[in-house]
This record gives structure tokens, sequence and C-alpha cells, in this order.
């Protein structure tokens, strides 16, 4: 196979849906954030998509602008790697333009839904199968030459499905339990107790040190990490621990609130304000002075964007772990060794929301030339990179054929700069490459790697 070209297997991909959520599941949901099911959930969902096509500037570009120039369609891994035009931003966006054009053409107005013809059961299954595939990634809105951001347009109609009934199960059972645990797993205090504790024995054993950690204590700093690194990226929960406790942050953790991944992102922007919230009130209660993100890119989108501004409203600081760690290699706080992460070629490669909605792409470069040896530049780097393939909530077993093939850009992107290892500071690109690197170091006679930024910072950390 010529590295960077995808053989194209897929085609039509309309079989490839996620499981949808109970309608008991999307009622609870709802009465959290002030909604109710509709009675009659075809004329809600074309009432509302015909609202928003009305009242929403990015829904009504990508309806009325779009010239269908093609530019998304080179830039969109999800048409690259399936050639299913549905599966493509203008492909998505035909399903919706030719509701709102027939509406339009026949003269029914918004307030004269009565009667009107809406669309089949089938029709809105496809559209919510084929804006369930997209990754919300936004690389689309980084080439197109009107400035249509159709990952905009994907969350719109996300938001419009759920209000009519229509959710992924696995993005609508994460966010129940977010809102109901403080965190997406469902993890209880006391398993995040006993995780904690396991975290400071491996420390003290790897690198012969006492570290504190508080749990629910008043500090100075609240973290929120990914409740992922307290499950599987441990060696990236061990990063931000050792590095907040060598440079003297007085810091806790909250079982009320250990979640920085806001897939309300994924769904409903009143989920992603409420799971926002719970995160201002949590920091409110044990009156911190500011709150520390951990590695997510989603999480980071959401945060810096609505809960960050509310923080800082009542006088709490914000910032990224890198920032922390960007700031201790420059003024020597800190001491790496980077030959403790070997001879291995290193490349990083950006999260979609740190590169195209986080503002953070020259942090992780600083620190990656600090704690290995050798890092090579993907070819797709920064605002260009391409999306790991399971954001946007696609990380779901129903899907993995789906993200197989979409994980193709990236990892080709890796070995044609014949790096071995790939860092992605993301809980969800980590959780992607965790399922699909095995699958493609098959179909490529590889050994690509993988690892979180701040479990290179642990490793390089000399104490």
């Amino acid at each position: 196979m010529e590295h960077g070209k995808a053989e194209l297997t897929l085609g039509d991909t309309s079989h490839i849906k996620p499981h949808w959520a109970s309608q008991s599941l999307i009622q609870k949901l709802h009465e959290r954030v002030g909604l109710k099911l509709p009675e009659d959930q075809k004329a809600h969902f074309y009432r509302r998509l015909l609202e928003e096509a009305a009242r929403n500037r990015n829904v009504a570009m990508a309806i009325d602008v779009c010239v269908h120039c093609g530019a998304c369609l080179d830039a969109c891994h999800t048409y690259q790697t399936t050639r299913d035009i549905h599966n493509s931003p203008v492909g998505r966006a035909e399903l919706i333009r030719r509701l709102v054009k027939s509406s339009r053409a026949s003269g029914k107005l918004l307030g004269r839904l009565v009667g009107a013809e809406k669309p089949t059961d089938e029709y809105i299954e496809k559209i919510a199968t084929y804006y369930y595939q997209c990754n919300e990634c936004r690389r689309c809105g980084e080439v197109c030459p009107f400035g249509i951001d159709q990952a905009d347009l994907t969350r719109t109609v996300r938001m419009v499905l759920y209000e009519s009934g229509i959710a992924a199960k696995y993005i609508a059972t994460v966010i129940d339990n977010v809102e109901r645990t403080g965190n997406n797993l469902g993890l209880p205090p006391k398993a995040i107790a006993k995780t904690l504790e396991f975290v400071k024995d491996s420390i003290r054993e790897e690198k012969g040190v006492d570290v504190r950690v508080k749990l629910d204590e008043p500090a100075y700093a609240l973290l929120i990490p990914p409740s992922a690194d307290l499950f599987t990226n441990i060696d990236t929960l061990k990063g931000y621990i050792l590095f907040l406790n060598l440079i003297g942050v007085d810091f806790t953790f909250s079982t009320k609130m250990i979640e920085l991944a806001n897939f309300g992102l994924f769904m409903d922007e009143r989920h992603m304000r409420y799971i926002g919230d719970m995160v201002v009130k949590t920091a409110t209660e044990l009156g911190v002075k500011a709150v520390i993100a951990g590695e997510c890119g989603h999480g980071w989108r959401a945060f810096k964007n609505y809960t960050a501004v509310e923080l800082e409203k009542r006088g709490i600081a914000t910032l990224h772990i890198f920032h922390l760690v960007v700031e201790a290699i420059r003024s020597g706080a800190v001491k790496l060794d980077p030959e403790r992460n070997g001879d291995v070629v290193y490349t990083f490669q950006d999260s979609c929301n740190y590169a195209r909605g986080g503002d953070l792409t020259e942090e992780p470069r600083y620190i990656m030339r600090h704690v290995v040896k050798n890092f090579v530049e993907s070819p797709n780097n920064r605002e260009r990179t391409w999306c790991c393939g399971g954001g946007g909530g696609l990380l779901t077993d129903e899907l993995l054929k789906l993200r197989i093939e979409y994980a193709r850009k990236w990892y080709e992107d890796a070995i044609a700069v014949g790096a071995s290892h790939v860092v992605r500071a993301c809980a969800i690109c980590k959780a992607q490459l965790n399922h699909t690197i095995p699958h493609l170091n098959k179909m490529y006679n590889r050994q690509v790697t993988y690892s979180g930024l701040m479990d290179l910072v642990y490793r390089a950390l000399v104490v």
C-alpha cells in the first residue's frame, strides 16, 4: 500500500449507525434541562429545523451559501475514507437543504405548519445516521472559501434531533452518568479514592518520592482531569500529580465533579452548560482560587469557551495543565531528562478541539521538545490536523468499523514521517487509538504505539 492513500472499502455507510437512546433516558435528560418530549416528534423536528434555518446563521449559510465547490471533500476524513457522499460535509448539508428548500418552494411558513407534509421516519433516521457519523472536527471549516462551519450544523441538527427524541445511546448515557455522579464512567467516590491511593503508591515505587493528593478538601486549585485518566490513562494521571507536587501547587480533586470531558458539546448545548455549571458549583463550594484542566480536547474547548468564563466571573482563575508545564520548564522549576523516553521517534498530533476550538497548539510542542529526544511533526499539524476518528461521540463499539477507516488518515501521517509513537493529549483520542491501533498495525504491518503528553512528562521528570 502506498502511504498516504487509504484503500477505500466502505462505500455506502447508511447501515452503520449508533444504537439509539431509549425514550425513557431521553425523557430523564429532558427534564434536567427543562424540555419535554413532543407528542408529534416528526412535526417537531421539521418545525425546529425550519426555525434554525431561519434563525441560525451557520445553518442558513450551509443551506443558502454553499456552492458545492468540493473543497470540504478533500479536507474531510469521513468522506476520504468512505467515499460516501452523504458522509461528507456537503452531503450531510444536502439532506437538510432538501427539507428546507422544499418547504420554501411550497410556500409553507413557520407559523402555518399544521397539515404540512412531514419528513418520513426513514428520512429522519437517515439524517440522524449521517449526522452521527460526523466527528464534529471542523476541518471542513478551515478550507471552506465561505467560512461555513459544517460542524456547527452537525451540532444544531443533533440538538433538534435530541429535542425530538433521537440521540445516540452512548452520548446520552455518558451525559446522564456525569450529571448524576460527577464523572462519565459513573465511578463512586470510594473507587476514585482507591485509584488515587494506588497512584500515590506507584509514584513512590517508581520515582522514590511521596506525593500529596487531596480529595474533597480545600486547596488553592481544583484539578479536573477526564475521568478516563482514573481508569485507563493512569500514567497521564501520574504526570499531573507528580508535576504539581514538584512545583508546589496545593491542589485537590473533587468526587462531586472529576470530569473535564463534556459530552454536552456532542448533543445539546443545554447539557454542555449544565455540566459546565457543575464545575463552577464545585469550585465555588471548595473555595479554590484556580481550576486546572487536564488532557481532553473537547473538554478543553467547552471549558475554555463556557466554563472558564463563568469561573472567572467569580474571580477563579482558569488554565490548562500545559500552561503550568511550559512555565515550569522556562523558569527552571522542574528538571527533565529526555533520555528517559528512549530513542523512539515521536510525533505529536493535535486534537481537533485544541487546534480548531481551543487555541492550544504551541504549548504541547514546547513540552515535547523538552521531554523526548526525537520529535517529528506530522504533515498535517495544528489547524490541519486529522481527527482521531472517535470524536463527536462516535467512540462506541457498533461504529468501530467506521472509526478504523477514519483513523487511517492520522496513522498514515505518522508513518509518513517515520514516527513509531503517536502522542495525543486527549482522552477520546487515546481511547480511539487504543481501539484502532491494533487493527491498523495489522493492516500496515507496523508497530505504532501511543500515549498522552503528561505520560512523557512523568517519565522525564527528575526528582
